[in-house]
């Protein structure tokens, strides 16, 4: 079974760049340098075997197990640019 990829967009790039930096320091874990681009207009880094608890387990509002295992997740992190404002009903994003 192919690893699960999880897109993870902060708020911040310094935020995207703290997540990554976390994400390679975890044991195992890969980081990918031919799609880490620290300047330019979109900053992407991605970080391989990241493992913890299946995705799929997480967010069913039931505490995941002890005796699940951990598995690899592929993890790309990146961040938006510019500010939402918001006006009336609408939000813009600029």
């Amino acid at each position: 079974m192919a690893p699960i990829i999880v897109l993870n967009v902060a708020e911040k790039p310094s935020v995207a760049r703290s997540l990554a930096q976390v994400f390679s320091s975890t044991p195992g874990s890969r980081p990918n340098h031919n799609h880490q681009h620290g300047s330019g207009p979109a900053q992407i880094s991605e970080v391989q075997n990241v493992m913890f608890p299946a995705l799929y387990q997480q967010g069913s509002g039931r505490p995941v197990p002890n005796n699940v295992p951990n598995e690899p997740h592929t993890m790309i992190t990146t961040a938006v640019r510019g500010h939402l404002a918001s006006q009336g009903k609408d939000s813009i994003y600029y």
